[in-house]
């Protein structure tokens, strides 16, 4: 009997297999063995082909875009938080978009600012590569479902109104959101679930993969909310009321009288008094353009009040006996017993506006 001197084997594949190959993809290996026997080359030996289907890795990323929460005031509509997501699985895939308020406590995904209020009329719209290529837009609700392409990118907006003050919106109010994402069957929204027994060869088996692997959009594979491997991924941004509080103080003086002047002066008819307005913002939002209305008793004189109007604003304190120093005689109306300032500007953090008028006792 001769020896076997030489053998190789070649395998010969339809398809290599990488991390981005499809679902459902067919691959095929089959090898063929070369051999000398007594340094004859001898006729290939070939096996029979294996063939096996890729199965279905369901991954998926959803991020926020935001980098704080959005500023608002009470009673705004349509505030908009921004939001992009990825289909990063093997295959087109459908997914469920929900959106809804967090409970209190819970924090956006870029900062610890805790939710302590809700926002009303959530409503969720996406723009995105549908399975056949064609870029879509699904708009404005609730929740939804779509196919998105596999190995391409969905942006998404959520808009919300605002609580007006009536409802409770306040100043500082924080108002975080979820956003959520998950894998579903199809269209119908049946939700997607890993195949729990053993391989099949020749059919597709489901595996969710979220949340195990790097992605493409720079976030974390968990966020706040997150479970890996459970065909959901979360994202979570915010509102945040930023607005003025303000309050309004009003005390009178005495200038002067006719008969003491300026030393301790009484009013008695023809003393002027000296109203000054204490405008206080302790919220966190400026305030501009405001504007004082007040009806003066008919017993004063106003002939020369828009001549003694001034201001002092953003300062620390005001005090009746203290004139202010800016004289604002163009931003005053003098209406009969009705006087109307405007362009009053207070800034936020406990600063005070101080406007006077000085008028006669008749």
């Amino acid at each position: 009997m001769k020896k076997i001197l030489l053998a190789t084997i070649l395998l010969a594949s339809s398809s290599l297999f990488g991390a981005g190959t499809e679902a459902g993809t067919d691959i095929t290996n089959q090898a063929t063995l070369s051999y000398s026997a007594g340094g004859v080359a001898q006729p290939d030996v070939t096996s029979n082909p294996d063939t096996f289907k890729v199965d279905k890795k369901v991954d998926m990323v959803l991020v926020t875009t935001d980098t704080a929460q959005t500023e608002v005031t009470p009673g705004q509509q349509d505030q908009i938080t921004n939001y992009e997501f990825r289909n990063e699985g093997n295959a087109n895939q459908y997914f469920k978009f929900t959106i809804d308020n967090l409970a209190n406590d819970q924090e956006a995904d870029y900062n610890t600012l805790k939710d302590n209020d809700d926002v009303n009329n959530l409503e969720i719209q996406c723009t995105y590569t549908d399975g056949s290529g064609t870029t879509q837009t699904a708009t404005w609700a609730n929740s939804f479902t779509i196919e998105v392409k596999q190995d391409t990118n969905a942006t998404c907006q959520v808009r919300a109104d605002i609580k007006t003050d009536a409802q409770g919106g306040k100043d500082r109010d924080v108002m975080n959101v979820e956003l959520l994402a998950t894998a579903v069957t199809d269209s119908s929204g049946n939700t997607a679930e890993t195949e729990s027994s053993s391989d099949t060869q020749d059919s597709v088996d489901v595996v969710l993969a979220d949340g195990v692997s790097g992605n493409t959009l720079g976030s974390s594979d968990s966020g706040k909310g997150d479970t890996p491997k459970d065909g959901k991924e979360a994202a979570r941004s915010g509102y945040k009321i930023v607005t003025p509080v303000l309050s309004v103080n009003k005390t009178s003086c005495v200038i002067s009288d006719p008969v003491n002047d300026t030393n301790n002066p009484k009013r008695i008819p023809g003393a002027i008094i000296r109203y000054m307005f204490d405008i206080t913002n302790t919220g966190t939002g400026d305030v501009s353009n405001l504007k004082i209305t007040d009806t003066i008793d008919s017993n004063l004189d106003l002939t020369d009040t828009k001549a003694s109007a001034k201001k002092d604003e953003n300062v620390t304190s005001c005090s009746c006996g203290t004139e202010p120093s800016t004289d604002i005689s163009a931003d005053t109306t003098v209406n009969g017993q009705d006087v109307t300032i405007e362009n009053i500007n207070v800034a936020n953090g406990g600063k005070h506006s101080c406007v006077s008028i000085e008028v006669e006792i008749k």
